[in-house]
């Protein structure tokens, strides 16, 4: 039979040199009870995250043949807590009894045969097919439910691992209802931390940020408040009411505009064709994984099958090659470069998105019945950067190719008003004849 390593919370924090806040000795002493499986920790922006994230990864290497993963959505996040375990590592063990690994991923290999292993959300395919004791979840709420759902859920099925769910809230998603499955159960533990239980968080500082940032993202990344509305872009009782089942073929007297968003590595290309007079998306297509030469074909032909629409069109990094083999055909092109939110020049993602979410509002803009448009827009959400400025982003592992290409066709259009009048200029060689019956109506109104 196994012996069992006890640990002495005391002696090992004495060794490491720290002093818990009350919100991570209460997760210490939850983890020290070994029939307690899951834990789900809801912790404002620097409550002390990385601190008890890390804790409780060294307590768990200090037996012997043991494997614990720490997961978050990108590699950035994973160097934050990797960085804290490093510390403590060089404090309890000599050089000789581990080795310190980087590539492909940051890990640390013990002489007792344990491990501690980082691993990133964006790539999920690198988190299939293994099992491990202790499964750290860092920023859990940033991270797809279907990443937990099909890779991360079974690593802990084999040893009857343990479980950390650890995040700032993000609107009530999987995180949440993980929090309230748990919640329920003998066996899991949860604890809520606002960001002033860390006394290096003067009330000073947090009052300058409350006073900087929108009410709810205060609530949420600061008060670790689970809140139904205020981070999301795009509200969906909203979205539901511009939903059209109905694509339509190009009408002679119409005009059109033609979002395209360029897919880039893994990402898709999407096209969004809005009809200016009813606003309506009347063409939309999705595709990945094709050359440049045949992405231009199908954008060209489908501008040309919509009255040469104009083509507003991402030319960021490498979109502008492609806009000037579009030219070249002779259909109008507007290249959309992202900037900054605070450049003084040029267009921001932020002024994109603002504009969609004001068409979708006022029902200025009907969109398909898509299940991944619809995905997309529902899971859009403004959050806040390391730095403290506000964003707007998808979940890590979801795309938001499809939001970005309706935005870019929405750009196109003036109010959210639908335009009923047929336009003066003509792509199709009826001018003359829409002229002439728009006359010959005024004089009758006349």
């Amino acid at each position: 039979m196994e012996k069992k390593t006890k640990i002495n919370d005391e002696k090992l924090l004495k060794k490491l040199g720290v002093k818990p806040h009350e919100g991570q000795r209460a997760v210490i002493e939850a983890f020290a009870d070994e029939k307690k499986r899951d834990f789900v920790l809801v912790w404002g922006r620097r409550a002390g995250k990385s601190f008890i994230v890390s804790y409780c990864a060294i307590r768990q290497i200090i037996i012997p043949n043991k494997k614990v993963w720490i997961v978050a959505p990108t590699t950035d996040l994973t160097q934050k807590v990797f960085t804290y375990v490093i510390q403590f590592v060089g404090k309890l063990y000599e050089p000789g009894e581990y080795q310190l690994i980087t590539k492909p991923y940051p890990k640390i290999k013990f002489a007792n045969g344990s491990l501690i292993e980082c691993k990133t959300a964006d790539n999920p395919t690198s988190l299939i097919g293994d099992e491990v004791d202790l499964l750290i979840i860092d920023e859990a709420s940033r991270i797809a439910p279907m990443t937990y759902e099909r890779e991360l859920a079974a690593t802990t099925m084999t040893r009857k691992g343990r479980t950390i769910f650890i995040s700032t809230p993000r609107g009530k998603n999987w995180f949440y209802l993980k929090y309230q499955q748990i919640k329920s159960n003998k066996d899991g533990f949860v604890y809520t931390a606002p960001s002033s239980i860390n006394k290096l968080n003067t009330p000073e500082e947090l009052e300058r940020i409350k006073n900087t940032i929108p009410e709810a993202l205060w609530r949420q990344e600061y008060l670790a408040q689970f809140i139904d509305s205020g981070t999301e872009v795009f509200r969906s009782d909203h979205i539901k009411e511009i939903i059209n089942d109905t694509y339509q073929e190009p009408i002679a007297s119409h005009r059109y505009v033609c979002g395209v968003d360029l897919g880039k590595a893994l990402d898709w290309t999407v096209i969004t064709v809005i009809d200016k007079q009813t606003h309506c998306v009347v063409y939309w297509d999705r595709f990945q994984k094709i050359d440049w030469n045949l992405q231009k074909e199908r954008i060209v032909s489908v501008a040309r099958k919509y009255n040469n629409a104009k083509i507003i069109i991402d030319a960021t990094g490498n979109g502008s090659p492609i806009v000037e083999m579009i030219k070249r055909e002779g259909l109008t092109v507007d290249a959309f470069v992202f900037t900054t939110s605070n450049s003084r020049t040029g267009k921001s993602k932020m002024d994109l998105i603002d504009k969609l979410s004001i068409f979708i509002q006022e029902k200025g803009v009907f969109i398909p019945n898509e299940p991944v448009l619809l995905d997309e827009l529902s899971s859009y959400a403004q959050e806040l950067t390391d730095s403290g400025n506000v964003k707007y982003s998808a979940p890590v592992g979801m795309h938001d190719d499809t939001v970005c290409s309706l935005a870019l066709a929405v750009w196109g259009l003036i109010s959210p008003k639908p335009q009923q009048e047929t336009y003066s200029f003509d792509f199709t060689g009826r001018d003359r004849e829409i002229k002439r019956e728009r006359i010959k109506r005024r004089k009758v109104h006349r």
